[in-house]
């Protein structure tokens, strides 16, 4: 007797343990809990806690109160200039009526899926009245938020008990297909400017060679007759040198004419034989000889006084001169 009883009790505390934990359920404070009696929604907690329910009869459903992201895949839109973009998008998006989001979503797997359409069709709404340039521009943020109001009143309209948080693109970028052809347009564009910079720089490498060519040229002819008239002028002041020395005494340099004519006329090794009356034998014994006709004859003897040059025949150049004869050879050109 005493057996049954005790098992008895142990039957009983495991049914009152299993409608008890069927009886209470806790609400955790990121949750929504929805009560449900045959399909039909008895009560919405909002706030955490510990709450009864009728055991076996009333369900539970527990919705996420955290923030959502719904991530799609990239899409394929068509801007205002008609040119293709895949646009890459993220929304961010929560629970804000639980009863009337059960109603149409049931689960945030069904939140998501009813909430994507919405936002890739306002999305495509928005990238056809903008061009191409305006997307990966700094006003795609602008259009984000344009789009996220428009998702906004769409969720709305369709009673889905959403709040939409954000709706941002990561990426908005040409098709695969189309970037490639793109890129290579770029680059031969690139290529086309590069290549009109080289020919500029090499005309200018060109134009700045010849005028330098043109100056060195310039400035050596210059030079040339420069040097030219200096020494000519050297050659006429050695003439006037020469001259003034020879009106010293023109029979001293006759004299020494016909030594450097003997001297280039005979060699070391040659022989002569000489009269003693030729006017060479005597020219060499130091005796008078008679240089021209009608002559007196010219015996070596006391020298007579060298009267000095005349200064102004050579005068030298100064510092000053030398400076102007190169300037004048410099063109303007060249200074500039």
């Amino acid at each position: 007797m005493k057996g049954s009883i005790g098992v008895f009790a142990v039957i009983l505390a495991a049914v009152v343990l299993l409608v008890g934990s069927q009886a209470f359920f806790i609400v955790d404070e990121t949750e929504y809990a929805i009560v449900q009696q045959f399909q039909e929604i008895k009560s919405v907690s909002t706030s955490p806690g510990i709450f009864f329910r009728i055991p076996f009869i009333q369900k539970v459903t527990k919705l996420d109160k955290r923030v959502l992201t719904s991530d799609t895949l990239p899409q394929e839109y068509l801007t205002s200039d008609e040119k293709r973009i895949m646009v890459d998008q993220v929304t961010r998006w929560r629970i804000k009526d639980p009863r009337l989001f059960f109603l149409k979503a049931q689960t945030e797997l069904g939140g998501q899926a009813r909430l994507e359409p919405l936002v890739l069709a306002e999305l495509r709404a928005q990238v056809a009245k903008r061009l191409y340039d305006t997307m990966i521009s700094s006003e795609r943020d602008q259009i984000m938020d344009d789009a996220l109001a428009a998702v906004q009143l769409r969720v709305d309209d369709s009673q889905l008990g959403i709040h939409v948080i954000d709706v941002r693109t990561k990426r908005a970028d040409l098709p695969p297909d189309v970037e490639a052809n793109v890129f290579a347009r770029m680059q031969s564009a690139r290529q086309v400017e590069a290549d009109r910079h080289r020919a500029k720089g090499k005309q200018k490498s060109n134009e700045i060679t010849s005028e330098t060519d043109r100056l060195v040229t310039v400035m050596g002819a210059c030079a040339n007759r420069v040097a030219e008239e200096t020494k000519g002028d050297g050659d006429a002041a050695a003439v006037a040198i020469f001259g003034q020395a020879l009106s010293q005494d023109p029979e001293f340099f006759t004299f020494m004419r016909r030594l450097e004519a003997y001297s280039e006329t005979f060699l070391d090794s040659d022989r002569l034989v000489l009269s003693t009356d030729s006017d060479f034998f005597k020219l060499l014994t130091g005796e008078g000889v008679v240089l021209r006709e009608h002559a007196a004859p010219v015996s070596i003897g006391e020298p007579e006084p060298v009267v000095p040059l005349t200064e102004d025949i050579t005068p030298r150049l100064t510092q000053t001169e030398v400076d102007e004869l190169i300037q004048v050879c410099i063109p303007d050109e060249a200074t500039e």
